[in-house]
């Protein structure tokens, strides 16, 4: 467990209280319209040559949230919630934005988790000298460890720690045309690490009945902090639409919403045409550990019945004394049934003094026979696969060939790139 947060000095929280807006000069100023109803992705790799400046492909992820923060009229609402969040080369322009928003009239409203090793208090601090803390305002800052920080350590409704990462868009407008209900899930935290050293997605989707969705779960994080932890919470939104939300802490005595789905799985079907296919599962993950070894018991199995199952994951530097992959999953996942074993590719990629390049992506995907039907979907939020009470959590399902392809392509270059 991290430790408690000291006090901290005097003279630095002044100064973060009282600095509003923060520049970054290096930074090229992000321009254009948000993408809607379709992925983002970065590439950490590809460097810009400017220090301090990152190229658009690694501040892909964070580059839509600004233009989605920008694309917010006066009078609508901005509700945003995050794990970590620091200031760095492009993160602290999310941070002017939020503020400017909240200027020109938006009502921005933030959960942030209380990270014990203090990465979140520069933000929290500008943040709270411009948006206030009164929940009774139009915009407001909390954040889960209530009411005093130095003696609680927990997420806003889960035992641990809040991990959501996600933004709700009451309206956007883009190029001239209003779209109400607009819901941003990532994977990525906010600070130079998530540009630099890791590998991220973010899906921007319109949907009136996920987005109500997110605001209960949001209000929820909101009050939650106020009552006891509630490991029991999980639920999920409605069925047969292309989207459906899934929100966490979920009882470990309850079944695993992702052993479910692979349940529900077929390894041989007949598409369209007739023609005799196999049902390919695909994986990018972060973390993965013994709690959930179930899930890599299912995935053996569905490998033993002829399904393709691919697996790319986050691997620690050389003598890491803890592993983001377990050894009792590394061992599950290296065992072969059937003549047939799961391919797996762990990932760091080195690059001098920058460190290890990482997936930092909670990804799953299903081409194939599930359940009643053979169309793709993907899996992807905030969700390691790791202890279910333990933090709050958001994921979302989307259904449909367009957006699964684009997953695809991401899966397989940063596969490449992981094996290069």
């Amino acid at each position: 467990m991290a430790t408690r947060r000291t006090p901290r000095l005097a003279f630095l929280a002044m100064f973060l209280a009282a600095s509003t807006l923060f520049t970054t000069p290096a930074a090229a100023e992000v321009t254009g319209p948000p993408v809607l109803n379709a992925p983002v992705f970065n590439d950490p790799t590809a460097d810009s040559g400017v220090p301090g400046s990152p190229s658009p492909q690694q501040s892909a992820v964070m580059d839509q949230l600004i233009r989605l923060i920008k694309a917010t009229p006066a009078g609508a609402e901005i509700r945003f919630v995050n794990h970590e969040f620091a200031h760095g080369d492009r993160s602290t322009e999310i941070v002017d934005q939020l503020v400017a928003a909240h200027q020109r009239g938006v009502r921005v409203k933030v959960i942030l988790d209380s990270l014990e090793n203090g990465a979140n208090d520069a933000v929290t601090a500008s943040l709270r000298a411009a948006l206030g803390t009164s929940e009774s305002a139009g915009s407001w800052i909390i954040r889960c460890e209530y009411p005093n920080e130095a003696t609680v350590d927990r997420g806003c409704i889960a035992r641990n720690y809040q991990h959501s990462k996600f933004a709700l868009f009451s309206t956007i407008v883009v190029d001239g045309v209003t779209h109400p209900n607009v819901v941003f899930q990532t994977s990525s935290n906010l600070s130079d690490w998530y540009l630099y050293n890791s590998y991220n997605d973010a899906y921007t989707f319109t949907d009136a009945t996920v987005y109500g969705a997110y605001r209960t779960y949001f209000a929820d994080l909101q009050a939650g902090r106020r009552s006891a932890v509630n490991p029991d919470y999980y639920w999920t939104s409605p069925t047969g639409s292309t989207h459906r939300a899934t929100f966490y802490p979920r009882l470990v005595s309850d079944p695993d919403p992702i052993v479910s789905i692979l349940r529900l799985i077929e390894c041989s079907y007949k598409d369209a045409d007739g023609v005799t296919r196999q049902t390919d599962i695909r994986l990018a993950l972060t973390a993965f550990n013994k709690n959930r070894v179930a899930i890599a018991n299912e995935l053996v199995r569905l490998r033993g019945e002829n399904c393709w199952v691919d697996v790319v994951h986050y691997e620690n530097a050389a003598g890491a004394t803890t592993k983001n992959v377990d050894d009792t999953i590394r061992q599950t996942l290296a065992k072969t049934v059937n003549g047939r074993a799961i391919q797996v590719t762990p990932c760091r990629i080195s690059l001098g003094t920058r460190g290890g390049i990482v997936p930092h992506t909670k990804l799953m995907m299903v081409d194939g026979f599930y359940d009643d039907d053979i169309t793709p979907r993907v899996y992807t939020g905030s969700a390691n696969f790791t202890y279910m009470e333990n933090s709050d959590d958001a994921f979302v399902r989307i259904s449909g060939r367009a957006i699964h392809d684009r997953y695809l392509s991401f899966f397989y270059g940063l596969r490449t790139a992981c094996r290069g």
